[in-house]
């Protein structure tokens, strides 16, 4: 059960920090009616004055970096293949503060001009490219005219977020306008905050800017990837009834075989006068101590096992390279360790184990002293 939890909460926390740092900070602005066609990257309803905006969302108390952002549909062109992507205009001096494609570069080096462009390894693999190859990006600009412009790949990234690793290239804020025909205007805005009530935060965000835009955070964005979160843990709740079951079934066998085996004794402690409650105590006490050593050996395995995947992980990608999910992770899983549900497990363990031992018990306080001396 710890295994366990500790593997689904590593999967969300690594699946919530890939799309906070890469996707969608802690707080998306968009144009009113951009949500709706949310995955359609429309270009109908956009930001037209990017700096008004920006200007009044640095007033707003808890709102920490700003930076805007573009998102399209494009083709990738090698001269040999051509693939769709997802475009990406972004700030180059502002966007590694809401963001952290930058730290992100493993081969070659960050954007530093509008002639720059950078993929994901998984992209370049893909396409067989490297640092220095020369590609071509096809898009649709805003008026239905499709442009063209080639760029150089000046890095490579590794996010552990399949779809920018894979599926994405990046550019300049004011190249991707260019591009689309956009002249100042973005699609998004993305905000950084520690706020701890992100909900709050959004109503300020709202008030500020008024109707004629939407604000999502990234939960909101992202609720049907953490619907599935949902189904791990319903999942995760029939393994561990599955486990509770095979441990009670293992301590009433364990308990039964004790009263049997003690009934000569039950008869002899009831004809020297031990009560109905004395021996359900001595009983119950054991299957407490049971549960007790049982409960702490299977925490400390579950505990060392979930320390291994905090720091170590589970490397599934070579069994699932090449296929795309819907969930932003690669196939390199670590925990995270939630010390209370240790806790918990530990309670419980020692509860249940108490529990089913009531039941064997009640066959013991049922005999009578004279029957149960008959069986010496």
């Amino acid at each position: 059960m710890i295994f366990m939890d500790s593997m689904m909460n590593g999967v969300d926390k690594m699946a919530e920090e890939n799309i906070v740092n890469y996707e969608s900070s802690n707080i998306s602005v968009f144009a009113k009616g951009y949500y709706k066609e949310q995955g359609l990257y429309t270009l109908d309803s956009i930001i037209e004055n990017p700096n008004l905006v920006m200007n009044k969302l640095r007033t707003v108390k808890g709102v920490k970096q700003i930076s805007p952002r573009i998102k399209f549909l494009c083709q990738i062109n090698t001269g040999k293949d051509e693939l769709q992507i997802l475009g990406i205009g972004i700030d180059i001096n502002d966007d590694s503060k809401a963001f952290k494609i930058k730290d992100a570069v493993v081969k070659g080096s960050y954007l530093t001009s509008d002639e720059d462009l950078l993929i994901g390894q998984g992209l370049a693999k893909d396409l067989n490219l490297d640092i220095g190859s020369m590609i071509t990006l096809i898009c649709k600009d805003r008026f239905g005219t499709y442009n063209a412009y080639d760029f150089a790949v000046t890095g490579l990234i590794n996010t552990s977020h399949p779809v920018l690793d894979r599926n994405s290239a990046i550019i300049s804020l004011k190249k991707s306008q260019e591009l689309l025909n956009l002249g100042d205007a973005v699609t998004e805005i993305g905000i950084k905050s520690n706020a701890k009530d992100l909900a709050v935060l959004k109503q300020e965000i709202r008030n500020k800017l008024g109707s004629g835009y939407e604000q999502y955070t990234w939960k909101e964005l992202y609720a049907s990837i953490f619907e599935v979160s949902g189904m791990k843990r319903s999942v995760q709740f029939m393994l561990a009834l599955v486990v509770v079951i095979i441990a009670a079934v293992g301590i009433v066998n364990t308990m039964l075989m004790a009263v049997m085996e003690r009934t000569n004794e039950i008869g002899t402690l009831k004809a020297m006068g031990y009560t109905y409650f004395n021996i359900i105590k001595m009983f119950v006490y054991e299957g407490g101590i049971i549960g007790f050593f049982g409960s702490t050996l299977g925490c400390i395995f579950g505990y060392l096992v979930s320390l291994y995947l905090k720091y170590y992980g589970i490397d599934m990608s070579s069994k699932f390279e090449g296929i795309d999910i819907m969930y932003p992770i690669k196939f390199i899983i670590k925990g995270d360790i939630d010390y209370m549900r240790i806790l918990y497990v530990f309670l419980f363990g020692i509860i249940i184990s108490v529990l089913v031992t009531l039941w064997p018990v009640r066959r013991a306080t049922k005999l009578k002293p004279a029957d149960a001396l008959r069986k010496i």
